[in-house]
């Protein structure tokens, strides 16, 4: 992804779905470095001047797909954990179907796979958008356990939120299974993430 001009970063309102649907078109047929700001400006039927003018920088555009790409798969991860009210097995649920999602969607797949991977889970991981989605699906996981008595502080739900986005998209961005059947990623959840998640969300022995 080519570089803007600092004149380009200024504030702009977020991008239309006609910008976003063109940028996410762009990423499939190109690739998500090699696209351009024209290239997106062309797809959508306007000018690059327009497009910076309009909608901001380049990035801005690329985390405003990845945001709208994120919450429809958050959405779809509701409906697909509906029934599952245990946190711990919610939690592992959710991971197991991000990981097969983030490799199955086209923009996700694009954007994290192959030469953009690391690009992109750089920006993914310092966009507060990206955060904010992880941050919704993860409340009401710990909700009962604070609720409890947990004592859970605003910074260590946003390390919870940060490790599974770096898990996530790890497992994502290794071609493949990676040489681990989604049994094996599941156990390696299981036996080491977990584990961690229980000391986080435990509630505290109430003195007798």
């Amino acid at each position: 992804m080519t570089a803007v001009a600092p004149s380009d970063t200024a504030w702009a309102p977020p991008p239309d779905d006609r910008v976003l649907d063109a940028a996410a078109e762009c990423y499939l047929r190109i690739g998500v470095t090699k696209t351009t700001a024209a290239d997106i400006a062309r797809s959508a039927g306007i000018s690059r001047a327009t497009l910076y003018r309009r909608h901001g920088s380049q990035e801005a555009i690329f985390l405003a797909v990845l945001t709208r790409e994120s919450e429809a798969m958050a959405a779809d991860a509701d409906d697909h954990l509906r029934g599952v009210d245990d946190p711990s097995e919610r939690m592992l649920e959710g991971m197991m179907f991000a990981i097969g999602e983030i490799r199955s969607r086209p923009v996700h797949a694009a954007v994290f796979g192959g030469g953009s991977a690391a690009w992109a889970a750089g920006r993914a991981i310092r966009e507060e958008a990206v955060r904010r989605v992880g941050l919704a699906g993860v409340r009401p996981l710990v909700a009962p356990a604070v609720l409890a008595g947990a004592v859970l502080s605003e910074e260590a739900l946003g390390d919870l939120v940060d490790w599974i986005l770096r898990i996530l998209i790890s497992y994502a961005a290794i071609p493949g299974d990676g040489g681990r059947s989604p049994e094996e990623v599941r156990r390696q959840l299981a036996e080491w993430f977990l584990p961690a998640f229980h000391r986080l969300v435990r509630v505290p022995d109430r003195p007798r």
